[in-house]
């Protein structure tokens, strides 16, 4: 092309620039009239309470959240409100953008991106042009539009109609990142539109290789499902889970950047109010904690005798001394248990009456009503006799309280004497808090690090090593002896079981809603408590009728916030999206289904990155999670009722994302490599792009990891703008006594073994040195954080510990080496596992 050529073509480009700029001003003319409009119903809004009634305060309520809802939305629109155009075959041009614009007489300006007639903007290729001649993509700068790329797909139809640019979903590809994940709305592909668009009813499987788009599909596809089905799903919410706060973190910007900032976002420790996860288990403690038997465990530690619960109960009644001894307050408890599944504590007022049942039951056998009625006849005897001295009347036979009259009418008063009187010894009181105790779910795990009590909630379904290696865990962590002190060390695993044990414990029994008796009155209050609420009992005789209220708003805006103090109970969400899917234990599952026993979902996966070593149960909690395959109820052979039919399955849609948009061709092929060793029998996903940039696999000696770690990242930081991540093994904790380290590889057909090698322990003060100095563009990090992230640049360090460190080590290493987008940079120990990942040989051991 020459000079004069080169020229007329810049010409051109910026005439249609030009152009597409003066469209977009007029969108941002009318966006600016939009917020205008919102801000007069803003005031109109506060201006309906003026009128001083009941029903004005509500109108101001609705008004004015309508209105900031309204201003909110055109808000996020404002940068880079128009980034698209379609010239179809028909003369048509369709502008589609963040939000829809129309002008005063209800012409489309700008079609929103989730709406029906903006989807050929993302599903029309020149193999279905689907009537769209030419696809544009406008960059923009704020307002300003700086750039565009032209998509030609039906030539014959283009007429001589100006084409520019060498397209615009490659050019994206290679944009540097900002530290955070941002939105694709303007070069999501056709297969990432189908996922977006699919129905909203049953489960949406997305299955894809690493840097297939797979998250930000999901989230691209609750902006979607909000907007189609704004009543269905924003009523209820929708909640979207990741592995952990970094990755939360990292996506936090994109659904807010898509005008939906109503949906509550959460990692696996962070599903619980009141408790987080600060860090994840060894590999051989998340399997044990994340099995499906840990609900029957934990089933045995909420019904076993609680710590410190008295063997024995004694009351005096009447003179005679009433014991129930061990054995059966064990059988009581067994009972009650039975009959309070899910609601523990709120049976303590069963707990009560299964006491005083038993407490009677027992005075009766000791003889205690006949010796009552005895010493009652004497006591009539000698008031008769009192009566004649005096020369009156004795009392009348029939009335008197030893005569039969009086007994068959004090037969049934005489057991609610005896319940009045037992309830009113502080004995009874005392031991009733300490025999069922309203528990929480904390306490109960805090119990298990007792090796006696873990032993009995077992049973069968954990061995000797099991039950001790989780008691020296739990006790550590959570113990008094802790390494925090007093404050307990949760993992993402324990989180699970907590929400599992709140399950089985359920809520303390709700205290009363307007009157109560004064704590004075109230033989179940002692020392200001009500023992069977645990509810603190203030000296009022009265409360207010009028409680707080709060809106629905209000519940959603609360359930954003992790770290508000406020308790509530556990919510359920229309629609759920969990990402990194594989990684999810059995108990995971089950806390999950608890929060979405009538939702819809969104589930994102791959089975080749999965961290977790039982598949085959996860896929059963999972599918259990979903309603997918619920068993029906049990019924008798002789069982003359009609047959409940058996619950739907839900509809589930599955796809496959086959594009790797993140890694160049480079970085693939040493993934593909590492994915080889994982599953040989795993197709990787089809690079697309070409850097020129070849990977970098040093091998340097163990001592000196730390400080080729930092030099690797120093030279990074002058290649590249964007971010960059240092990812480490996991921190090797709870090792038996004695073991230095792991075993070096775990690759599969090693020629020879390696004993006696010490792996690097990566503790937080290694990972602090390691970051110490760098810009905060530089992220140091584990290999369990570093999933779902993305990085221009990435520094994996001894690839051969990350492999060794669980059964599914070579699957999390092939997570490792395929965050980077440009550059990556491998540090070894072992020159065989250099051979390996720059394509040489497999490592030897």
């Amino acid at each position: 092309m020459t000079d004069g050529s080169a020229k007329t073509t810049e010409t051109v480009k910026d005439q249609e620039i030009a152009a597409e700029q003066r469209y977009v001003d007029r969108a941002y003319a009318r966006l600016e009239e939009m917020r205008e409009d919102a801000k007069a119903m803003l005031r109109e809004g506060y201006r309906q309470a003026l009128a001083g009634t009941k029903g004005s305060l509500v109108d101001r309520d609705a008004m004015v959240h309508q209105a900031a809802l309204r201003a909110q939305a055109l808000d996020v629109a404002d940068d880079g409100l128009v980034f698209g155009r379609l010239d179809l075959s028909g003369g048509e041009i369709r502008y589609i953008g963040r939000i829809g614009v129309r002008t005063p007489d209800h012409d489309s300006l700008v079609i929103d991106w989730r709406a029906p007639a903006a989807e050929d903007f993302y599903r029309a290729t020149p193999e279905d042009p689907r009537g769209v001649v030419r696809r544009r993509v406008l960059h923009s700068r704020g307002h300003t539009v700086v750039d565009l790329e032209d998509d030609l797909l039906d030539p014959s139809a283009a007429d001589g109609m100006v084409v520019v640019g060498d397209g615009a979903f490659l050019a994206s590809l290679a944009r540097t990142r900002e530290g955070a994940m941002r939105d694709i709305v303007a070069t999501i592909q056709r297969e990432q539109d189908e996922v977006i668009r699919a129905p909203a009813d049953g489960t949406v499987l997305v299955r894809g290789a690493p840097g297939t788009g797979k998250t930000a599909v999901a989230l691209h596809r609750v902006a979607y499902l909000l907007f189609r089905h704004r009543r269905r799903f924003g009523s209820r919410g929708v909640l979207v889970v990741g592995p952990n706060r970094r990755f939360t973190a990292y996506i936090e910007r994109v659904l807010p950047s898509l005008g939906e900032e109503s949906a509550a976002l959460r990692s696996l420790g962070d599903l619980v109010d009141g408790v987080s996860a600060r860090t994840h288990d060894t590999p051989e403690l998340a399997r044990l904690k994340g099995s499906e038997v840990m609900a029957r465990v934990l089933r045995r530690a909420v019904t076993d005798h609680p710590p410190g619960a008295p063997d024995e109960l004694r009351v005096v009644h009447k003179g005679v001394i009433v014991r129930l001894d061990r054995a059966r307050l064990d059988r009581l408890r067994a009972d009650l248990h039975r009959r309070s599944r899910g609601s523990v504590n709120a049976a303590r007022a069963r707990a009560a009456d299964a006491l005083l049942d038993a407490l009677w039951e027992r005075f009766t056998d000791l003889g205690g009503p006949e010796a009552a009625a005895q010493a009652e006849e004497a006591d009539a005897g000698l008031w008769n006799a009192l009566l004649a001295a005096d020369g009156l009347a004795a009392l009348d036979e029939g009335d008197a309280p030893g005569s039969s009259r009086a007994r068959s009418g004090e037969r049934d008063t005489r057991r609610e004497q005896f319940d009045a009187r037992v309830r009113e010894q502080r004995e009874f009181a005392q031991f009733l808090l300490a025999w069922w105790p309203l528990r929480r779910p904390l306490d109960v795990l805090r119990s298990l690090g007792d090796p006696a009590r873990l032993r009995r909630a077992a049973g069968r379904d954990l061995d000797r090593d099991a039950v001790t290696r989780l008691a020296e865990a739990w006790s550590a962590a959570l113990g008094p002896d802790s390494r925090s002190g007093t404050e307990c060390v949760l993992t993402y695993q324990d989180i699970a079981l907590l929400d599992e044990l709140d399950a089985l414990l359920g809520s303390p029994p709700r205290p009363p809603a307007r009157r109560r008796p004064a704590a004075e009155d109230d033989p179940f209050v002692v020392d200001g408590v009500n023992i069977l609420t645990g509810e603190e009992i203030a000296d009022e005789s009265w409360e207010p009728e009028m409680q707080e209220l709060t809106t629905s708003i209000e519940r959603l805006e609360r359930a954003r916030r992790v770290d508000d103090e406020v308790v509530e109970e556990r919510p359920e969400y229309a629609h759920i999206v969990v990402d990194e899917a594989q990684d999810l234990s059995p108990m995971q599952w089950r806390m999950l289904g608890r929060r979405g026993r009538h939702a819809s979902w969104t589930i994102v996966e791959d089975p080749a990155q999965s961290a977790w070593e039982d598949l085959d149960a996860a896929r059963r909690a999972m599918d259990a999670a979903l309603g997918v395959d619920k068993p029906s109820p049990r019924r008798g052979r002789s069982s003359s009722r009609r047959r409940p039919r058996k619950p739907a399955a839900r509809a589930r849609y599955e796809y496959e994302l086959t594009t790797n948009y993140r890694n160049s061709t480079e970085i693939a092929a040493v993934a593909s490599r590492v994915l080889a060793l994982a599953l040989p029998d795993a197709r990787p996903a089809r690079a697309v792009r070409t850097s020129g940039i070849d990977p970098v696999v040093r091998v340097v000696p163990e001592a000196d990891l730390i400080s080729s770690a930092r030099a690797a990242v120093a030279e990074l930081l002058t290649q590249v703008e964007g971010t960059i991540g240092l990812i480490v093994p996991l921190e090797l904790r709870n090792r038996p006594e004695g073991q230095t380290a792991l075993p070096l590889t775990d690759a599969p057909d090693a020629a020879e073994e390696h004993t006696g090698a010490a792996a690097p322990s990566w503790t937080a003060a290694d990972r602090d040195r390691l970051a110490a100095g760098f810009p905060e563009r530089v992220q140091v990090l584990d290999v369990l954080e570093a999933k779902g992230l993305e990085f221009d640049a990435a520094v994996i360090v001894t690839p051969e510990t990350v492999a060794a460190q669980s059964p599914r080590g070579l699957r999390v290493l092939y997570v490792a080496v395929s965050r980077a987008t440009q550059h990556l940079t491998v540090l070894t120990t072992r020159p065989e596992w250099r051979d390996t990942l720059t394509g040489d040989r497999r490592p030897a051991g």
